[in-house]
């Protein structure tokens, strides 16, 4: 605990030292959402997107973008938090000095994201207000619920964030790492379209990937869309996944962190 809010404290300081990250938060989803909403409003007739309809069970493409966007904003702070603090830490040379503390590795990794978490939470609630009065993004009554499905599906996030991090520990690199492994995720998962109109093949990886459910038992909860399977069965699937992510990301992580330091490169860059 004195861990968790060390950390807390100093990812805090380091947020609010720079004000611009609160009032990029206002500006960033009028920026990204502004032209898939004129995209949309190019292709609807009669105020409906027939074919997007089709796939999702109503029309509603902007909510489905929005929710989206605020998904994929926690699947950013878990693999920039955990993979890129590493990056840091080798650049500044602390990264060794930290680790000979007497804590656990994954608790060292863990606790730079509770801050990041409860910073994105805000900015996810400000992104809801401003969508609201900009596209007219509204949710029905089911939040408490959305909530209990994207919790454990954070910490199984949390174990994939560890996997990066190894990455990281071995390549010595994370911008092209988290870029690319995010950028995936999100694609694959139905960030910011279906999934249902990808090609057989990739369906299948979206099927495997529990972030999928995330994404699609969120709008089915929030905005009436049609999931992918019963909500029941995408929550079995999630908590499966929280599990199974957070054992073998911190196996992973543990594995190379070891190698790391019988081979002497924790702390290179």
């Amino acid at each position: 605990m004195i861990v968790f809010r060390s950390r807390f404290i100093i990812s805090m300081k380091i947020y609010f030292r720079y004000p611009v990250n609160f009032i990029m938060t206002l500006f960033d989803p009028i920026m990204w959402l502004t032209p898939f909403y004129f995209m949309g409003k190019s292709f609807s007739g009669s105020g409906k997107l027939m074919g997007f309809e089709k796939y999702t069970g109503n029309s509603d493409f902007m909510s489905f973008l929005v929710i989206g966007y605020m998904i994929s904003s926690y699947v950013s702070t878990v693999f920039w938090t955990m993979g890129f603090s590493l990056k840091e830490e080798m650049r500044q040379g602390v990264l060794e000095s930290n680790w000979s503390a007497p804590v656990n590795r994954i608790v060292l990794m863990t606790s730079k994201s509770i801050f990041n978490f409860c910073a994105t939470t805000f900015e996810v609630i400000l992104t809801g207000i401003v969508c609201h009065f900009a596209f007219g993004f509204t949710i029905t009554a089911g939040l408490l619920k959305a909530i209990l499905f994207l919790i454990p599906g954070i910490i199984g996030m949390l174990g994939l964030g560890l996997a990066v991090g190894a990455l990281v520990l071995l390549a010595k690199e994370a911008n092209g790492i988290i870029d690319i492994t995010s950028s995936m995720v999100s694609a694959f998962s139905g960030g910011y379209f279906p999934v249902k109109v990808m090609p057989r093949g990739f369906l299948f990886i979206s099927l495997i990937l529990p972030m999928t459910y995330i994404y699609d038992s969120s709008r089915a909860i929030l905005i009436n869309q049609t999931p992918l399977f019963s909500l029941q069965k995408e929550f079995i699937i999630i908590i499966i996944a929280m599990i199974g992510f957070a054992v073998l990301g911190s196996f992973i992580f543990m594995r190379v962190e070891r190698k790391c330091r019988e081979l002497g490169i924790l702390g290179t860059h």
